[in-house]
């Protein structure tokens, strides 16, 4: 862990402004952070929550540069992120190459496990070099790389709101990677589905997940088909064969549910079972090439499919849909769903619990709804409301939230300047905290309220990983300088100079004097000094209360 005196943290800083600001079109400060006049504790304070809540980890640079640029602002600057020069984050993600393959590479460098055993023979017979091989093209790499690739931008990129919202509405279009076919999908899916569609209308991201293979596959809309016992003509009569799992075929209604109950109306959204049945055989025909197709083609694709969607009226919340129209049916249900009053209603509390509160404040709910509706659901106009809403900015909000297993990660690394070499020991890391990203098997994904993650031995573990990423023991990672220049650093300042140095790089912004005076008293006891005291230091602050809220 670094303990730079601050005299050097400041002059860095300073530097690092002057860039910042000159890449987002405006002037630099006039003097160094130290040389200008200190902005009111009630301003510092709203600036450091708006950046612990819209990126993965409040920086000291970070909040220099929002200091200077206004938080209104700096929001802007984030929301319009296609401006935002990152090219300094590519190199780290040649690193995950998995995570950019298109899925016929994806097949191709990752095969099924069934064309493992086909190339290679009986496990048990393999040399070292073949286990090896067969370890190295194992699917289980696409999601070691997708998880490096996750954490590299949330710590390393400049468009910080992008990725937070894009983790967002990945987890509320949720997909778990370890079901069947969706190993290979859920690169595409979160590229093409989610990404895109962050900062545009909710519309076109809801359409975009309804017809991506990886959600139709793990929602099991693919087998969304009329019933056979409707089936008429030549059609039906060349599908009357049984299907090869043994299943009759029919509707399924997994996928008609949670797009009522989670992705759009919300539980209480006043829908029926009979809509849930209307939605779902609006949905037959939505299908995909089958998805052991890809061990010949590389490709699950969308398709509809006239012969299996059901031709009858639907009545959808009261609406009704005329038959024989095909594919219009499902597509006119997305759009009735994206528009509907209640959608507005529950993406405004999941956009609120997630933002501002655990217990969302009626007041604000109600605001970023109106935002919703009254902009057709226009994502970045709905974001920018949040960020900018009273509740947000009351100060009774700040730090109350618990961060999440990744999110405490990917602040750690952030604000402690890590350099990420490899993701191996991260990834075991976010899979003992249960919260390893991709692999939320649920349909709601993970909790975005701060109790499910707080209990005794998650603080105990959460404490262990502060002390084992400050002592340099996460392996993989580097996090500051080692060596005879950071002996040159430590030696030479106190112990109260090394933690108030700290506990101004990795809490930015935040009043730390009670908690500085209680790790000084730990360091006494310990009688630790120099890189020892400022290791446990390091970690301590990781570890603490106050790191843990945002």
């Amino acid at each position: 862990m670094r303990a730079t005196p601050l005299g050097d943290l400041t002059s860095h800083r300073a530097a690092a402004v002057a860039l910042a600001m000159a890449l987002a079109g405006g002037a630099a400060p006039a003097a160094t952070h130290g040389q200008t006049r200190a902005p009111e504790d009630t301003e510092r304070a709203a600036v450091t929550h708006l950046l612990e809540r819209a990126t993965f980890g409040a920086r000291a640079t970070d909040l220099d540069i929002a200091l200077a640029m206004g938080a209104d602002r700096w929001l802007e600057r984030q929301l319009r992120p296609e401006r935002i020069d990152d090219s300094a984050l590519e190199g780290r993600l040649e690193a995950y190459p998995a995570a950019s393959m298109t899925q016929s590479e994806l097949v191709e460098s990752y095969p099924p496990p069934r064309v493992l055993r086909e190339k290679f023979g009986n496990p048990d017979s393999l040399t070292a070099s073949q286990r090896r091989e067969v370890r190295m093209m194992s699917p289980g790499r696409i999601a070691r790389d997708l998880v490096g690739a996750k954490l590299a931008r949330a710590v390393y990129s400049e468009r910080q709101l992008e990725e937070v919202m894009v983790d967002f509405w990945f987890n509320h279009f949720n997909v778990f990677f370890a079901k069947g076919a969706d190993r290979w999908l859920v690169a595409d899916y979160e590229r093409t589905a989610i990404r895109p569609h962050v900062f545009g209308t909710f519309e076109d991201l809801l359409g975009a997940t309804a017809r991506h293979p990886a959600m139709l596959f793990y929602l099991d809309n693919w087998r969304n088909l009329v019933p056979d016992s409707m089936n008429a003509g030549a059609a039906g009569r060349a599908r009357r064969r049984p299907p090869a799992d043994g299943r009759q075929r029919g509707y399924n209604e997994n996928y008609a549910r949670e797009l009522l109950e989670l992705h759009t109306l919300g539980v209480n959204g006043g829908y029926t079972q009979e809509d849930v049945v209307a939605v779902a055989r609006a949905l037959t025909g939505w299908t995909i090439t089958r998805p052991d197709a890809a061990r010949e083609s590389g490709e699950v694709r969308f398709r509809f499919v006239p012969q299996l969607h059901d031709p009858g009226p639907k009545t959808v919340l009261g609406t009704e849909l005329p038959g024989g129209r095909g594919m219009e049916d499902g597509l006119a249900v997305l759009r009735l769903l994206a528009h509907h009053p209640a959608t507005a209603d529950h993406v405004a509390r999941k956009l609120v619990e997630r933002f501002v509160a655990d217990d969302p404040p009626p007041e604000a709910m109600e605001r970023i709804a109106t935002v919703f509706r009254a902009t057709g659901g226009d994502l970045r106009e709905v974001t920018r409301a949040v960020f900018q809403d009273p509740e947000f900015r009351d100060p009774s909000n700040f730090g109350v939230k618990i961060r999440s297993p990744f999110e405490l990660v990917a602040a750690s690394l952030r604000v402690s300047g890590a350099d990420v070499r490899s993701p191996g020991a991260l990834v075991q890391q976010l899979r003992e905290f249960g919260h390893m990203p991709y692999l939320a098997d649920v349909p709601t994904g993970y909790p975005e309220t701060s109790e499910e993650w707080v209990n005794g031995g998650a603080m105990l573990q959460r404490m262990n990983y502060g002390l084992a990423l400050a002592a340099g023991q996460v392996r993989g990672v580097r996090v500051g300088r080692a060596g005879e220049d950071r002996k040159r650093e430590v030696e030479p300042s106190g112990n109260a100079e090394i933690v108030a140095a700290l506990a101004g790089e990795l809490l930015p912004g935040r009043d730390t004097r009670e908690l500085v005076n209680v790790i000084l008293d730990d360091l006494e006891r310990e009688d630790l000094s120099g890189i020892g005291a400022a290791r446990r230091a390091g970690g301590l602050l990781i570890g603490s209360p106050e790191f843990q809220h945002h």
